[in-house]
């Protein structure tokens, strides 16, 4: 059989029983379950954290932003992509024209390139002021989590190496405090890192400006999180309208909501567990299945959403040529799309082509999708970008799946799902959560690891802080001790002593959020013609550019100074590996690894420590390239399995950076796996079992 079909219900969403109070609705307005809970949650005294789990498409922005449209809810709101914080922008201007607050809150929108357009823009001395001047004049703010998280680790302060100059207070408390409500939306994507980082800020906030609310909209609480906040004393509940019945999979008449449309879902058959055979499908289904669907069905909307930014690349002009002579619009949005593309791409484009920018959230009228998944949180993501908007007469996906996963879901004895068979959205999502591999989710990080900047709070609320919060220091330190089982003490003593070995980059890693892009170069883009000059310069990780990209050297004077021709900031560019032009994409991935010409690696691989090691170059690519990585010195953790032992047995996601060492410049299948900044850590957690000494400094 060449593809296995199954079709999915609509799903119905439970309306309120009841309008509370102080909330005029538009009319023809109805609230669902789920708003309403959770509206009453964030008015509770006695309710510190809330999790919204409603399902993809049934209004968990509007719970969100109800306080703060019917009362002086001031909102911070953290949004994982900058894509989905675009969408939202959009959604919550929408709900004010809609409410009418009468105190009309100013929204603003705001990420690391916005930050520095600000303060260029505006002749602000500094990232501090900006900062507090867009949350002195914005009500409803709408940032990443990587912004919160430096706030709330003493990042942007003016200070001298000694730690003289703004109080540690200065910007986290003046944030704090304009704010209420503190929305983390998509939170399920993070790890235990980014896990332990908002649950320092969080205790931080409860021992120095109490009294605020938290809210996850997440398709799954974390246990990790739920677990830590038991532990610490912050009280939540969890908003689940699938646990209390409140969603429906037939029309019996009863006006609940429709959030889904009945869709049919293809797995096509024989797809090989390997890089390029989603990229092979589309391309020899391109003009049979994919452009006869929209040629079937007029006027449809579709997306294909891949993990690689070279397969997109490759494949948009393609589909530009099958597509554009018909009048339909081709579009892409990727991580290295620029911010004017990405902005039309979701309104214009008939067929959207992109990667994990547009699988967070995104909320785009499609009733076709092709979409391959890592993982099942990865599939249930990217499959719930469709069925959500009514106006199409069809609904349609394909799931680009490796043959191994298609036989456990179709094959084997006492197969979950059959051909042509129909199931509710529900038990289906519960089907792939269980016939997907197991992915790593780094229980001993927070402990081992997440505790760094835990312990560097601690010790900021204890010597800068003590005069302005007197019980902070002991109250945060109770909390995040009985959260992770540590001593923050002992924990600030191993700081120390691993910044006196000369490992200061190690704990900047732990106390970094997503991780420092110690690999990433500056590129000046030349594969889009139409794209603005200014949007050419970005920064992308050298790993991918090796494997997938033509490109040329640039020396770093001639990038900045044309970055700054174009009108540039060029400060996100100080730290680049390496500077390169980037002219076009390989047709066949390069096959290729890291490569370590000094001692023998045996021996580094015996110390089963993060460290930051010096001399490594790479055996493909321009030798200038090498020669820039082999003078920095990165944070590693090298390990003396090989890459693809290490990724079977720990089932590490797919885009954990670690790749293949060897100390033999040709050496066809490399001995070793080295892992870079947050992913060394993650990966040390994991796989070094030796026990130190009493006293051993274990962190480095």
């Amino acid at each position: 059989m060449s593809e296995y079909t199954i079709t999915l219900k609509p799903v119905y969403s439970c309306p309120a029983a009841e309008v509370p109070e102080g909330v005029n609705l538009p009319e023809n307005w109805t609230l669902s379950w789920h708003q309403v809970e959770t509206l009453k949650a964030i008015r509770d005294p006695n309710i510190d954290v809330i999790f919204n789990t409603a399902m993809t498409g049934d209004g968990k922005s509007l719970a969100a932003y109800l306080p703060v449209m019917t009362s002086k809810k001031f909102t911070l709101a953290m949004y994982p992509t900058n894509e989905l914080a675009r969408d939202q922008e959009k959604q919550v201007q929408g709900y004010k024209d809609i409410f009418k607050p009468q105190n009309d809150p100013q929204i603003f929108r705001l990420n690391a390139g916005i930050l520095e357009d600000f303060i260029a823009t505006n002749n602000i001395s500094s990232k501090l002021l900006a900062l507090i001047d867009r949350a002195d004049n914005s009500e409803i703010l709408l940032t990443n989590p990587d912004i919160f998280h430096y706030i709330h680790d003493f990042r942007y302060l003016r200070r001298n190496k000694k730690g003289y100059g703004d109080k540690p207070d200065r910007l986290f408390a003046k944030i704090d405090r304009n704010y209420e409500l503190f929305l983390f939306d998509e939170f399920h994507i993070f790890s235990s890192p980014q896990i332990t980082s908002i649950l320092n800020a969080m205790l931080l906030m409860k021992h120095t400006v109490p009294n605020k609310k938290f809210l996850f909209l997440s398709a799954t609480p974390n246990d990790l999180l739920q677990d830590f906040l038991s532990k610490s004393g912050l009280r939540y509940k969890i908003i689940d309208p699938i646990q209390e019945n409140k969603y429906s999979f037939e029309d019996d008449g009863n006006k609940w909501r429709k959030i889904n449309n009945t869709i049919t879902l293809k797995f096509p058959t024989k797809l090989e567990p390997n890089l390029r055979s989603s990229y092979d499908w589309i391309q020899e289904n391109a003009e049979s299945v994919i452009l006869k669907f929209f040629q079937d069905n007029p006027n449809s909307k579709g997306a294909i959403i891949l993990n690689s930014i070279a397969s997109i690349k490759k494949l948009l002009p393609k589909f530009k040529e099958l597509f554009e002579p018909l009048g339909l619009k081709v579009r892409e949005n990727t991580g290295l799309t620029g911010e004017t593309e990405k902005a039309k791409s979701v309104i214009e484009a008939d067929l959207l082509l992109g990667t994990s920018t547009i699988d967070v959230g995104v909320d785009f009228k499609i009733n076709f999708l092709v979409f391959e998944a890592s993982d099942a949180g990865n599939f249930i993501q990217r499959f719930g970008r469709l069925g959500r908007h009514s106006g199409f007469d069809t609904y349609q996906a394909y799931a680009l799946l490796p043959n191994f996963i298609i036989e456990r879901l179709f094959e084997v004895e006492q197969h979950p799902l059959e051909h042509n068979a129909t199931y509710d959205r529900i038990n289906f999502s519960d089907v792939i959560r269980s016939k997907y591999g197991y992915i790593n989710e780094f229980e001993r990080y927070p402990q081992r690891w997440g505790s760094v900047q835990s312990a560097m709070i601690y010790y900021e609320l204890k010597k800068h802080l003590s005069s302005q919060y007197p019980a902070a220091a002991d109250g945060f330190g109770g909390d995040i001790q009985r959260s992770l089982n540590i001593s923050v003490e002992k924990k600030i003593g191993q700081i120390y002593h691993c910044k006196q070995q000369g490992k200061q980059k190690v704990v900047d890693e732990a106390r970094s959020f997503r991780g420092s892009s110690q690999l990433n170069c500056g590129i000046y883009d030349l594969t889009n013609p139409d794209e603005p000059a200014k949007e050419r310069f970005k920064t992308y990780n050298l790993p991918s550019l090796i494997s997938n990209f033509i490109y040329e050297w640039m020396d770093k004077e001639t990038f900045i100074k044309e970055a700054n021709k174009a009108g540039v900031s060029i400060k996100r560019f100080d730290e680049c590996l390496c500077y390169l032009k980037v002219t076009g994409y390989q047709e066949i991935r390069e096959n290729w690894h890291f490569y370590y010409p000094g001692q023998d690696l045996s021996t580094l691989v015996g110390s089963s420590k993060v460290q930051v090691l010096k001399g490594l170059e790479v055996n493909a690519g321009i030798d200038a390239i090498s020669k820039s990585l082999s003078r920095r010195g990165l944070v590693c953790y090298i390990s003396d399995y090989d890459r693809s032992t290490l990724r079977s047995k720990l089932g590490l996601p797919i885009h954990f950076q670690a790749y293949g060492l060897s100390d033999r410049l040709q050496d066809k299948k490399p001995p070793y796996t080295i892992a870079f900044g947050k992913s060394a850590l993650l990966l040390e957690t994991l796989i070094w079992h030796w026990q130190p000494k009493e006293g051993d400094v274990w962190i480095c």
